[in-house]
């Protein structure tokens, strides 16, 4: 993903390239350290829904996500190990006189907010096909996101030949200081910024059988790279402009009318991005939930877990595979008079490798026709 920095002095434009490649390497992991899944949960008060559901549901969601830091393979904040190299000096001085510098270690801080409304519309069939009634369903989100990064990184001491006098080792190496610092700013300040806009649309076509106990849902989505989205520096709504295919199953058991249990499973395989060549590894969801019917509405708690089975193609971060694990409460109301069912979801992530590490929290509201 290219970046390009100020031109700096001749002598210390190796010094850039060797900080882009690091830096400008943040936003291929994973696609963004992110896959095309809601960590703000899929299962909320809907495992209550009834058994004869049938006709046109539509639905609006407002979800608020926000990032504290992008952790790397340990579960700590992001860290890059910027190489070594040699730093050429102005002609004529020979090549033998040029000073060496050893590898440093960037330290990246990342933080933002992503502010999404979704528009959802669902229709079950009437007819019952195989026990079941036939479902499908588009989602539209549009978004307004924010990113900030900043990174830190001790200068490297630049090793130099003893026939090289002190005053120049120093005043070169004050130069170098004052361009390797100012570099790694402006590399990471321009993967900031703000932009919103349409975000990826899906499609899902399922089957859904219930009865008193028990609910069983399995279909597949395909998301669509219609998101704004540009492979240059900077924040994305759009997850890049590849395919994701999500097959699911769900089922959801009620052992007495006022207690539900459910789980989801969901594997995301993906196509190349045809943007940067790099193809994100394919992924695999579990979402568990359990929830109670009390007199307001049903009320319950949710983990989910994401994590990619297969190393990414293409990714300079080389084998980093993304995991998050996720907890959180969910609330689901009717409100009689305009007969909208209102649901209200919050997750926080508990750990997380090379992923972006937040809140999660969204309210829905849906109405069947």
């Amino acid at each position: 993903m290219p970046i390009r920095p100020p031109s700096p002095p001749r002598p210390l434009r190796v010094l850039s390239v060797a900080i882009l490649g690091a830096i400008g390497a943040t936003a291929q992991a994973a696609e963004d350290f992110q896959v095309r899944y809601n960590l703000a949960g899929s299962l909320g008060g809907e495992i209550f829904a009834p058994a004869d559901l049938q006709g046109l549901t539509g639905g609006i969601a407002l979800t608020r996500v926000d990032i504290r830091k992008v952790t790397g393979n340990d579960g700590e904040p992001l860290t890059q190990t910027l190489a070594g190299g040699t730093l050429p000096l102005p002609a004529p001085t020979p090549a033998a006189l040029y000073p060496t510098y050893g590898a440093a270690t960037g330290r990246i801080d990342a933080r933002g907010s992503l502010l999404q409304w979704n528009l959802g519309l669902a229709w079950l069939s009437q007819a019952r096909y195989g026990g079941g009634r036939l479902a499908l369903a588009v989602n539209l989100p549009y978004a307004t996101k924010k990113q900030g990064f900043a990174a830190d990184a001790q200068t490297p001491a630049l090793n130099w030949n003893p026939a090289v006098p002190t005053a120049t080792q120093s005043a070169v190496q004050a130069r170098f200081d004052t361009q390797f610092q100012s570099t790694v700013a402006a590399l990471a300040a321009a993967e900031g910024g703000r932009v919103s806009g349409l975000g990826d649309l899906e499609l899902h076509a399922g089957w859904r059988h219930a009865d008193a106990q028990l609910r069983v849902l399995a279909g597949a989505s395909l998301v669509l790279p219609t998101g704004k989205y540009d492979a240059a520096s900077g924040p994305d709504i759009g997850f890049g402009n590849f395919y994701t295919l999500r097959p699911v199953a769900q089922l959801v058991y009620l052992p007495r009318p006022d207690i539900a249990l459910a789980g989801r499973v969901t594997v995301g395989l993906n196509t190349r991005n045809r943007d940067n060549d790099l193809r994100s590894g394919n992924w695999a969801s579990l979402e568990v939930a359990a929830g109670t019917m009390t007199r307001l509405g049903p009320v319950g708690v949710h983990v989910l877990q994401a994590q990619q089975f297969q190393d990414d193609s293409g990714n300079r971060w080389g084998t980093s595979r993304y995991r998050s694990t996720n907890a959180g409460l969910f609330f689901t109301t009717r409100i009689p008079v305009v007969d909208l069912v209102l649901t209200l979801q919050h997750m926080a992530t508990l750990q997380s490798r090379n992923a972006k590490h937040g809140t999660y929290s969204q309210v829905r509201l849906t109405k069947t026709f």
